[in-house]
């Protein structure tokens, strides 16, 4: 109806009611249009700007807290599933370790008495652990017992895989426990330090 409406009167006869314009819109033809520059429409536009950017601060803040949340989550599971795999580690090698090292020992010892003693013809002393020595096996044993350059002595004061071998021209001392127990220092170290940076 344009800028009126229908209103009743008292004698029931219907007349045209103007209805005032908004602030900030003005008459022109038959519709309204926005002043942009009236002071009314600047501070509904200020208002209404001031609370999108502080909306968008509190949103860009709940965000930066969000991805911080899940930084020190993942942190937090990285240092203790760190520790919890150096744990692991640390317990195999320790139970692996020092059978493997037997068995590489004992393949050492006959592979210096084949090099030194039957091919190469030389006086050889070897010195190792009783229980190194109880793992030989019966044709290992032979072996050495046929071969007449050959003395082995059991040597309690020895690791249990320690060779330590002498020949006419050199020597070998062969340490895989120091080595062992090397790797496992290292592991409790750093086990122990990532220990330490899932509870700080």
């Amino acid at each position: 109806m344009g800028n009126g409406a229908l209103q009743a009167s008292e004698n029931g006869a219907a007349k045209a009611v103007r209805i005032p314009s908004l602030p900030g819109r003005q008459q022109h033809g038959g519709g309204q249009q926005v002043d942009t520059n009236c002071d009314a429409y600047k501070a509904g536009y200020n208002a209404a700007a001031a609370d999108f950017r502080s909306e968008l601060a509190a949103q860009e803040n709940r965000h930066e807290e969000f991805v911080k949340s899940v930084g020190d989550m993942i942190a937090d599971m990285d240092a203790r599933y760190r520790q919890e795999a150096l744990s692991l580690i640390e317990r195999l090698f320790s139970a692996v370790a020092p059978s493997l090292a037997v068995k590489s020992s004992l393949a050492d010892i006959m592979q210096i008495v084949e090099q030194h003693a039957v091919h190469g013809h030389s006086e050889l002393d070897l010195r190792a652990h009783p229980s190194l020595i109880a793992h030989l096996s019966a044709a290992d044993q032979k072996t050495l017992k046929e071969t007449p350059l050959v003395t082995l002595k059991a040597d309690e004061s020895c690791a249990p895989a320690t060779v330590d071998a002498q020949w006419k021209k050199g020597g070998l001392y062969h340490d895989p426990d120091g080595l062992i127990e090397n790797v496992l220092k290292a592991l409790r170290a750093e086990t122990g330090a990532a220990q330490g940076d899932g509870h700080e």
